[in-house]
């Protein structure tokens, strides 16, 4: 039962992942330029079962859809979150600073 069920919460956050990276497709759309000048800011948001899942899913999100996943090539600066409980865990927000190389 147990096996059952974390599969179950596996599948769906999966899901869930993949749902997200084309929403953040229109979250990328409103981004602006970061201070420095090869830098922009990402945005990205994430589900998960506690704040650490659901940081991690925001901040990967971003990395698909810059290129950098699953391998870095950028670098990420000024990463910031925000997070509420959302049901049974918790989403997040990620804005974060993209800088080519």
């Amino acid at each position: 039962m147990k096996s059952t069920m974390f599969a179950l919460a596996l599948g769906t956050t999966l899901a869930a992942g993949f749902a997200l990276a084309s929403a953040t497709d229109t979250l990328a759309a409103g981004k602006a330029k970061a201070a420095s000048g090869n830098c922009e800011t990402k945005r990205g948001k994430g589900w998960g079962f506690n704040e650490g899942q659901a940081k991690f899913q925001a901040w990967e999100i971003i990395g698909q859809t810059t290129g950098n996943w699953p391998i870095i090539t950028d670098t990420y600066k000024n990463e910031r979150y925000k997070c509420a409980p959302d049901g049974n865990g918790v989403t997040c927000y990620s804005w974060i600073d993209v800088c080519k190389k």
